[in-house]
Order: C-alpha cells, then sequence, then structure tokens
C-alpha cells in the first residue's frame, strides 16, 4: 500500500466514525444535514488544511459551502442527480455543530499535513465518494411518498402509487404487493399467500402469484407473451385465470390474449380498478370510512412487504390526511 493510501485509510476511519456518531441510536442514520456538513468540509479541506473557524464558518454563523445549489452541485459530480436536500445544510442548527466535530477529527490527523496539496485532494474525494454513497443508501431505504385525496376515484388513488412506485424503479413489486394486501383485506378467513417480487413462481411450484379458490391472479405492469402463455396453462389445469396489468397496458393484454385464444375465457382488469373498486365498495363509499379503508390497504400492504422484502424502499409512507 502506497503511502496517498495509507493516509487516504486513516482519513476515511475518521470520517466513518464522526458519521457513526452522529446518528441520532444505532438503528438509525444521521440526518441529511449531517452528509452535507462532511461534504462541505471535505471540500474545503481540498485547499485548506487544517482548517480554523473563519475558514468554515461565516459571519452569519453558517456552514460555508452548505447551501442547496452547492449541495446539489457536489452531488452531480459524482453522478447523483436526485434532490437530496433542497435547503442543503445552511439553515440547519445541527450543521455546525456536526462540521466543528469533523473538522477536530480531520485537523488532528497529522497525516494529512505530510501530503501535497494534489494527494490531499485525492483523499477528500475519496472520503466524499464515501459520503456521496451514504446518499444513495438513503434513496434505496426511502419509502415511496404519495399523496392520496379522497376526493380523487379510487381507481385514481392507486394509479397515484403505482405513479410514484414507478419514478423508483419498483412499480412491479408495489403492484404485486398491493394486490396482495386487496385479496387479504378482502378475504380476511383466507390465507393470501405472500412471496417477495423476485422469487419465480416455477421456483416454488405456483401456478401463479395468487391462488383463491380455484382461481389464478397474475399481476404484471408490463404484460409479455410469457405470462399469457401461463394464463393458458392454468386453464388447461382446470384452474380460472385472472390477468391483472396497468390501465396504459389493457389493451396490448388484450391483443396478446386474443392471439392466444383465450380472450374470452380469462378475466383481465387494471389492477387500478380492481385494487380500487374494491376499496371503495367494502368502505361503503364514505369519506370517513374510506380513510380508514386506505390507511388499512397501505398498513396491510407495508405488513406484506416487510414480511418477504429485504428492500425496505418498497415501503409506503402512509400519508398524516389517512385516520
Amino acid at each position: 500500500m502506497n503511502t496517498t493510501n495509507s493516509h487516504m485509510e486513516v482519513a476515511l476511519e475518521a470520517l466513518r466514525s464522526w458519521y457513526e456518531s452522529q446518528k441520532p441510536s444505532p438503528d438509525q442514520e444521521p440526518k441529511r444535514y449531517v452528509v452535507c456538513a462532511g461534504l462541505a468540509i471535505t471540500e474545503l479541506i481540498k485547499d485548506t488544511f487544517p482548517l480554523s473557524l473563519g475558514d468554515y464558518i461565516t459571519e452569519k454563523n453558517q456552514v460555508r459551502k452548505t447551501g442547496g445549489p452547492t449541495i446539489k452541485a457536489l452531488l452531480l459530480r459524482f453522478g447523483e442527480t436526485r434532490e437530496y436536500a433542497r435547503e442543503g445544510g445552511r439553515t440547519t442548527r445541527g450543521t455546525r455543530i456536526s462540521a466543528e466535530e469533523l473538522v477536530r477529527r480531520l485537523n488532528a490527523l497529522e497525516v494529512l499535513s505530510r501530503l501535497s496539496n494534489s494527494e490531499r485532494q485525492d483523499v477528500m474525494e475519496s472520503l466524499q465518494r464515501w459520503l456521496v454513497q451514504r446518499v444513495r443508501e438513503y434513496f434505496e431505504r426511502r419509502k415511496i411518498e404519495v399523496e392520496i385525496s379522497l376526493d380523487r376515484s379510487g381507481q385514481q388513488i392507486v394509479a397515484d402509487i403505482l405513479d410514484a412506485a414507478n419514478e423508483k424503479g419498483v412499480a412491479g413489486a408495489v403492484a404485486q404487493h398491493i394486490v396482495g394486501a386487496k385479496l387479504a383485506l378482502r378475504y380476511p378467513h383466507m390465507e393470501i399467500e405472500n412471496h417477495s417480487y423476485t422469487t419465480a413462481d416455477i421456483q416454488l411450484g405456483r401456478p401463479g402469484d395468487f391462488v383463491v379458490g380455484d382461481t389464478v391472479f397474475h399481476v404484471t405492469v408490463a404484460p409479455m407473451p410469457a405470462v399469457v402463455e401461463k394464463c393458458d396453462q392454468n386453464l388447461r389445469n382446470n384452474f380460472r385465470a385472472i390477468l391483472l396489468v396497468t390501465d396504459s397496458k389493457t389493451q396490448a393484454a388484450k391483443q396478446m390474449a386474443e392471439m392466444r385464444g383465450i380472450l374470452n375465457r380469462i378475466g383481465l382488469y387494471a389492477i387500478e380498478a380492481f385494487v380500487g373498486q374494491n376499496i371503495e365498495e367494502m368502505n361503503e363509499f364514505g369519506r370517513i370510512s374510506l380513510s380508514h379503508g386506505w390507511r388499512n390497504l397501505l398498513e396491510m400492504y407495508n405488513e406484506r412487504v416487510l414480511a418477504v422484502e429485504t428492500d425496505r424502499s418498497l415501503l409506503i409512507e402512509i400519508p398524516a390526511n389517512l385516520q
């Protein structure tokens, strides 16, 4: 290991230790302003070391380089384009406390004073890369956020949920689990199977995503001939088959089923209507009961996701307006 690499490891260890010290509790990650403080301080150290108070604290007692646009630019440098902290950390009271602690730890590293300016910049770049990875982990952990307005139709509410999931690239998994949650609420006396989205049907020897009575449900946001073939196989095995797709894909799914010659033998519905209308029916179309109904659906959804998925970003943040 060359000298720069060994110094990099020492600095990274100091950064990791600082980051751990900023956790509110062992099972909680630090607030976003902590990463903002870390990015700012490491950026400043590229040009100045050690840092004195005036090097990183402004006359307004704010940490330099923690404004929203600056943090956005720093993240963009590492290819991270998502909005992490619109306001950065400049106006957050805890930012200065976190920054001061990091400065104390890094200033204490004698090894950094032995580096040339270019070597120190390389070390700080490595520390920033580590911090950006924490940002990416934040987005991976972040729950799906969606506004649920009871003035909208049940079908549109489900569409909004799937749109929010699609933005994170997890619409397929969300569609499967929200249908499972709806079936579990609709048939509380039955055990509705629950499997990870990535577990293929064939691995478990199951005919589809869900089996209720003698009916097999297939859920997909991107219908392909293979899923229509599964429906055909279900029919040959004396099952009834229901294919659930997103509203925008119903026409394409109908064409595939027609080409297969089974269009009139299967149930083909939009996921949005299948889930949304049922929630409205179970809650008798009343505003107060619908609020309970949508909350119950999301709670059941989250419970089922937690039981079988390791990806916590599939969880849905339950809006405060749902009682």
